[in-house]
Parts: structure tokens; C-alpha cells; sequence
């Protein structure tokens, strides 16, 4: 394979840290390598750019390898090869449990930061938010380019937890869901990967959910813009999302493939309604309804905002 092209050029600083011009580098890499030379080129591009943000970064971070993964963290050697064999094993069981939707298609291995500092976690997402402040998360994934996820400082098993989650986002991202059940299976995969119970649903909050849901509010669920509204928004979208996907999984009943079908087929511009119903003979105004009870709950992409927020958006958290 022809030596990967000089990228020195293609790299702007923000806050002290490297970000690639994606556009740039495909362009570079697209007209120097032939079709079965790209992912090894990508992987080399990608080991340029986490090397630089590594130096950049200072003493105590490493840069480990294993087959899908190539992690940038603090950890040490030891703590570094468990977690990728995490990493591999994961990857494996999302794509097993999501077969027919998931995917590991692309070039180059597989992207995780795991900064030693809330400082240096929020340096680097900071350009992400040039309108504001970076929103509070365990980790994010990073679709704008060369798709990658980021962490912020945790125990192991936290990392772990939103290692599945934003796994099974890259794994998605090459269909357009909605944001609602982008999130749910994030979640899902969650609890079959990882064995957490984060499910919380009880009576005060349900009330809570009564309390915030609308024909206005549902819009802002349904298009995605409710997971960038901090407060009761943010944390009951992810909470609706999942006791919309619970009654799809559990309450209808129907055959393992009309629920990969639905995801397959579910987009972002109707919330997926038009798959929910060709599937499922439904819509998701019926899911909302026999949670909340009547109301004006149907998709409405006419009155979302432009653009309506979807995962095209670069980042899922």
C-alpha cells in the first residue's frame, strides 16, 4: 500500500486540541488509495490524529490497539487491554442482538477517547457547542466525520455502560431513525450487554410525564428537539422513549423480524410513524395514548422546526 499522504495540513486547533478536516482528509485519502486500500489508509489516518491529540494532551495518555478498536485513554496497560476486549465483546452482541439493522460496515477501526479530566472531556466536545455551554453526559458519539465516541472521567463500569450505549449508536448510524428510538436501543443494549436495570417508572413519575406531555411537547419528542431542552425534557424524553420501545418489544408480541423490520425501515422525518404503522397496523400515537391516555399525540412533521434534530445531527449522547 502506498504511504498515507502528509495530513499535517488538514488539522485546526480548538482550545488546545486537534480536530481534522474531515472533508479534507477523504478527499486526500479517496484520491491517493484504491477501494481495498481504504480501510487500512482510514486506520492509519486515524492513528495520526489520536497520536497528535495524545501529545497534545500530555503525560499519562496512551494509545492502545485491538482488532475493531483503537482507544486513546489514560489508562494503564493492563486496564487498557481488559477494556478493549470489553469493547470487542460488546460490539459482537449488539451486532448479534441487532442483526438485520445493526452494522459494522466502514473503514478503519473503531474510535474511543477516555479523558483523565472533566476539563479535558469538555475541551474537546466544547466546539461541538459554539452557541453554548456543553450539555452534562457520560460520553458521546461523535458521527461528523470519522465517527468516534468520547468519555469523560468514570469507574470502569461506567465506562462500560456508555461504551454499549454509544456503541450501538455507531453501530445505527447508517439509518436515518428517529431520535426516540435511536435512544431506545441505545438503552436496550444497555441492559442486555451490561445487566443494568436503569428503567425507572413509578407513580410520581408518571405524573411527571403527564404533567410535561402535550400536543406541543409530544412535536418536540417526536422530531428530536426535546433531547436538547436541559430539565424535565431531556430526562423524560430518554424515559418515554423507553416505555415506548418496552410496549413494542413486550405488549405487541410480534416475531423478532417485524421488530429488526421496524428499525430497519423507521425515519427520522415522520418519527418512524409510517414504518409503525405498514408493520404493526398502529401508530405511535397509539403507543402514547395507552400511556398517557387521550390526547393529540400523532407525528406532525410539518409543524417541527427546521431541520427537524435527528441522529444526522453528529452527535448522539
Amino acid at each position: 500500500m502506498k504511504p498515507l499522504p502528509d495530513l499535517s495540513d488538514h488539522f485546526e486547533d480548538h482550545h488546545g486540541l486537534s480536530h481534522p478536516d474531515w472533508p479534507a482528509i477523504w478527499n486526500l485519502i479517496h484520491e491517493t488509495f484504491a477501494e481495498e486500500e481504504l480501510h487500512p489508509a482510514w486506520d492509519q489516518a486515524a492513528i495520526v490524529w489520536i497520536r497528535r491529540l495524545a501529545d497534545q494532551l500530555g503525560a499519562g495518555y496512551r494509545v492502545d490497539g485491538s482488532r475493531n478498536f483503537i482507544l486513546l485513554s489514560a489508562k494503564s496497560q493492563r486496564d487498557a487491554a481488559n477494556f478493549l476486549h470489553l469493547c470487542e465483546s460488546s460490539l459482537e452482541e449488539i451486532l448479534e442482538c441487532l442483526e438485520g439493522a445493526a452494522s459494522d460496515a466502514g473503514y478503519g477501526r473503531h474510535v474511543i477517547f477516555i479523558f483523565a479530566s472533566d476539563d479535558d472531556y469538555y475541551r474537546y466536545v466544547a466546539p461541538l457547542y459554539p452557541d453554548g455551554e456543553s450539555p452534562m453526559s457520560g460520553g458521546m458519539c461523535i458521527s461528523r466525520g470519522y465517527s468516534h465516541i468520547v468519555m469523560p472521567p468514570s469507574e470502569p463500569a461506567g465506562h462500560h455502560t456508555s461504551m454499549v450505549h454509544e456503541l450501538t449508536h455507531v453501530c445505527l448510524a447508517h439509518l436515518p431513525l428517529p431520535a426516540w428510538l435511536n435512544e431506545a436501543l441505545a438503552m436496550r443494549m444497555e441492559q442486555l450487554v451490561c445487566g443494568t436495570a436503569t428503567f425507572v417508572l413509578d407513580g410520581e413519575v408518571h405524573r411527571r410525564h403527564q404533567a410535561h406531555w402535550n400536543c406541543e411537547t409530544i412535536q418536540q419528542f417526536w422530531s428530536g428537539r426535546s433531547w436538547t431542552i436541559p430539565g424535565d425534557s431531556f430526562e423524560l424524553s430518554y424515559n418515554l422513549a423507553e416505555v415506548l420501545w418496552r410496549k413494542i418489544e413486550g405488549e405487541l408480541s410480534a416475531p423478532r423480524e417485524a421488530v429488526i423490520g421496524f428499525i430497519a425501515a423507521a425515519d427520522w422525518r415522520d418519527a418512524g410513524n409510517s414504518a409503525f404503522r405498514e408493520i404493526y397496523d398502529l401508530g405511535l400515537a397509539d403507543l402514547v395514548e395507552d400511556f398517557l391516555g387521550e390526547g393529540d399525540w400523532s407525528p406532525r412533521p410539518e409543524t417541527w422546526e427546521p431541520p427537524p434534530a435527528s441522529s444526522g445531527d453528529g452527535v448522539s449522547t
